[in-house]
Formats: C-alpha cells, structure tokens, sequence
C-alpha cells in the first residue's frame, strides 16, 4: 500500500517497527509511519542511494518468521513484474535485510488516499468519476489476467486514487498465477477479506479464476 496521506495517520496504528531517521537495508532512511496492512507495515522513507522518496513495505511481527508469510510477501514484487501497465505501483526493489532478517519490498510512493477513505470522506463519486476509476481499474485487472495473475483481495482499500485522479491496484501480495490456482489451490485456501469474496470462496467450492475477480468489481461498482 505504498501512499502519501494525512488520512492514514488519523487511523489507530500499531505501535511503528522503525522509527524516523532509521536506516534501513542500508539504504533508505525512514520518514515516517504510515499504515499498517493485512501482511505488512508501510512507511515513508527516502532512498539514499537516489534522493527519491519511496515507499517501503515490511512484513509483520507476527509473520516473520512463517516461510510460508515470508515467501507470499515477497512474491508481490515478481508477481507485479509479470505484466506491463501503469496502473499498478512501480517496485523500485525487494530483498531480505541482513541486520533483521526482514523481507522488504520498496515502491513509488502515491500521493492521495484509497477508494474507501475517498467515499467515506467525500460522499458517493459521481458518474463521471466511476467511469474514470474503473477504466483505469480494468486496465489494471486486464493486463494481470492477461500475464496469468489473479489479484484475489480486490476492494475499495486496495485501489488507491491519487491526486491526479489516477487510480491503481494495490496488493498483490495474494495473488496467484492462474495455472497454479487451477492445478492446485482452491480458493478457500487462499487469504482474502470476506465481505467481498465471490461466493465460491465463501463457500469453498470451488477453484480460482478470473470470474473470482470479476465479482469483487461488481461489488466495488455498485
């Protein structure tokens, strides 16, 4: 969830891993807390090495050391490099910390506020505004079904606006490749936010496939 918004930071928070002017994998210095997800800690932080800011995602306490965590938190950024669109985050990189032994990843860092901090703080879009994000979101959904990716958490906290009006996908921190999915992972197996799963995942009865995707955008639409 790489962002840039003083919304976030009204949220109740866990207390920060890393605190500003740390130095991290010896090359970015964090600048500031900013949320905290279904995997990881997010932060703003400056890369020394560029002079760019950035931002970093971290795994959990409470995941780091469960290899099966570890191994889906860095699958995000080779899952993100199997397709070619700009309306997913750019991973600027990713590694293992030496000093902590903590998986990173590290991206463009948005400025703006997700879909859900939006309608709650603004009201309902107008039609004009829809058309704009789910044209950008289709994109987004489009090219990773294309590439074999299903995204499997889309929901209105995973599609971050910026101020632009530029809308991205966040998260594919649980995605899975189509093949995989279909030969061997049922989607009950698969972590997700249940108030927006389609009903073959609620229910486990099924495998994944992009019509698994596809319902969570009629939700997110309506």
């Amino acid at each position: 969830m790489p962002f840039r918004d003083r919304g976030y930071d009204a949220r109740p928070m866990a207390a920060p891993r890393f605190a500003p002017g740390e130095l991290f994998a010896g090359d970015y210095e964090v600048v500031r807390f900013l949320n905290e997800g279904g995997f990881g800690e997010v932060y703003e932080v400056r890369q020394l090495s560029t002079g760019r800011p950035r931002a970093l995602k971290v795994l959990r306490r409470e995941f780091a050391d469960q290899p099966g965590f570890r191994e889906r938190f860095l699958a995000e950024a080779r899952v993100s490099a199997r397709f070619d669109t700009d309306r997913v985050p750019d991973v600027v990189g990713a590694g293992v910390d030496e000093a902590t032994g903590m998986p990173w990843i590290t991206m463009e860092l948005l400025v703006g506020e997700d879909l859900a901090t939006r309608v709650k703080r603004a009201g309902p879009l107008a039609p004009a505004e829809v058309m704009g994000v789910f044209n950008d979101l289709l994109a987004a959904l489009g090219a990773a079904h294309a590439a074999g990716v299903l995204h499997m958490d889309l929901k209105p906290e995973n599609l971050f606006v910026t101020r632009h009006g530029v809308c991205k996908v966040l998260d594919f921190g649980i995605s899975k490749v189509v093949a995989e999915a279909r030969r061997s992972v049922t989607v009950a197996e698969l972590v997700g936010s249940p108030e927006w799963m389609a009903p073959e995942q609620a229910e486990k009865k099924a495998r994944a496939s992009a019509a698994t995707d596809v319902w969570a955008l009629g939700l997110i639409a309506f």
